[in-house]
């Protein structure tokens, strides 16, 4: 299977870097995830050329930023590595990252949004999701640029940092109001320690009937003392990503047994530790913690999980729906709204802003059909959200489905001809969703061109690229997780056993 050309490598390389920054927030899997799945090295023929599916947790379907609890992508088990591979502190670089998101909100740049008060009605909150990936891959290619790091070697690395950063800066209202209520009683000789400004406090302690405006005035307050002070930047970011790892990211991957590196709060002093987080900075103590919240409520959660009621109808018909659509949609080319990337200049979160849009009206449109049609609801918010989702996951990933999908079938027995398998290429289309005669590396065109004029190769198509994304990226981050989508990431639209074992994940060497 011939390599990809060096402009594709290096879009493609791009897209990787940040595809784990950006996206969590905009819904790339479901409206439940809470964790992340492993990535998944593959191998691309004698070269073994290394490729991995990405994987991101995702909040609510078009809500605000915040609600997911990690933001990272499983790396080789610590305790799997061997005696060469040198563990890196990555806890630096992310508090870097952080302090630099706090000076850059401080410093308001024209369409760099970082909040959104109550009152703001012209900002959205996907604008705060791409300004945060932005600073999370800005820092990041700056780290990779000073410490000398390629994509190759230190290509985990890489995404753990990326993706703690874009998850502390999407949760900096929630994550600074708990700051700030840990630090209240404290005397102002302490709280610069935490990076917290007494005058902050000061002025959310006072009672307000207008709770926007103070808000506003807290807000502003800090701002001004972060854009000059790099000490206070840098305690605040320290103390906000503590937060996070000790009680987002930790518990529940540690409860599921999946291993990040640096995941301990070694960054703070014992005093600090002790004040912020309750003492429980290391691994023992955080599991204690974890499984003394777990016993509480661990009833209450198998409950709620067995009486989850599965959905009223299947949720995959309209979402493959939307997927086919897109493939005729990105055929096209449009330059306004792009679904990939289409010349050098053009930057990657152009695209996924078109996909965000793309599920939004997809999704509007539908709902809006429904209610000229006097219709009742067909779907919960919950489903709808899950549905909006799994499009944008499948869509921002489409470049590593398709080249995956086709790998795995040119390099199995139903791609060999002397194998009893074998699919007469002349049915690759309407079985397999692929274009055969190698078509899917060497001509864009025609590939374009026959899914917009077949609409049975679209369809075969978009319902193999959901199935591998329910299976290699949604699923394995659920059973990570301890989380469930409405459907269980079920894939029973696929009936050939065949086909849907070589879909499975592959395990990362």
């Amino acid at each position: 299977m011939p390599a990809r050309s060096d402009t594709t490598k290096t879009m493609a390389s791009h897209q990787k870097l940040i595809r784990c920054i950006i996206l969590f927030s905009l819904a790339l899997g479901c409206s439940c995830f809470s964790s992340d799945a492993s990535l998944h090295s593959l191998k691309k023929s004698a070269a073994a050329h290394r490729r991995t599916f990405d994987v991101a947790t995702s909040p609510l379907w078009g809500a605000t930023a915040g609600e997911s609890n990690v933001a990272t992508d499983t790396i080789l088990p610590i305790e799997n590595q061997s005696p060469t591979q040198k563990q890196r502190d990555l806890h630096p670089p992310t508090i870097d990252a952080i302090s630099k998101g706090l000076l850059m909100r401080a410093q308001n740049l024209p369409n760099m949004h970082f909040r959104i008060f109550e009152d703001d009605e012209n900002i959205e909150p996907w604008e705060v999701t791409l300004t945060c990936g932005k600073v999370a891959q800005q820092s990041v290619e700056e780290w990779q640029r000073v410490e000398q790091l390629t994509l190759e070697d230190h290509e985990d690395e890489m995404q753990v940092v990326a993706g703690r950063v874009m998850a502390v800066l999407t949760r900096l209202e929630e994550l600074e109001e708990d700051l700030l209520k840990r630090c209240n009683k404290m005397s102002e000789e302490v709280i610069f320690d935490f990076g917290v400004l007494p005058k902050e406090l000061q002025i959310l302690q006072i009672g307000s009937e207008d709770a926007v405006k103070q808000m506003r005035d807290a807000a502003a307050a800090i701002d001004a003392a972060c854009l000059f002070d790099e000490q206070l930047r840098y305690n605040r970011a320290k103390s906000l990503l503590a937060m996070f790892l000790h009680e987002i990211e930790g518990p529940g991957l540690r409860r599921n047994g999946v291993v990040f590196p640096c995941m301990d709060v070694d960054f703070l002093s014992e005093e600090i530790v002790d004040a912020l987080l309750g003492g429980a900075s290391d691994v023992s103590g955080v599991e204690k913690s974890v499984e003394d919240n777990v016993e509480k409520s661990v009833e209450n959660v198998e409950t709620t999980v067995e009486e989850k009621a599965s959905p009223s109808q299947s949720l995959h018909p309209l979402t493959i729906d939307a997927i086919e659509e897109a493939f005729r949609f990105r055929a096209q080319n449009v330059t306004t709204s792009p679904l990939r990337l289409l010349d050098s200049n053009m930057e990657w979160f152009e695209v996924q802003y078109s996909i965000m849009k793309f599920a939004d009206r997809f999704l509007e449109k539908y709902t809006k059909g429904s209610k000229k049609k006097s219709e009742e609801p067909t779907w919960t918010e919950e489903e709808l959200q899950t549905i909006g989702g799994r499009i944008v996951g499948v869509l921002v990933r489409l470049d590593d489905l398709e080249w995956e999908w086709n790998h795995r079938v040119s390099t199995s027995t139903l791609g060999q001809p002397e194998s009893p398998d074998m699919i007469p290429y002349n049915q690759w289309k309407s079985i397999l969703g692929l274009h055969p005669d190698n078509v899917e590396q060497r001509c864009t065109k025609t590939l374009d061109m026959a899914l917009l004029e077949e609409k049975d190769f679209a369809r075969a198509r978009a319902e193999r690229m959901l199935a591998l994304f329910l299976l290699c990226v949604e699923g394995p981050a659920m059973k990570a997780s301890g989380n469930r989508s409405p459907d269980d990431s079920e894939v029973d639209f696929i009936q050939d056993s065949t086909q849907l074992n070589l879909m499975m994940p592959k395990v990362k060497e």
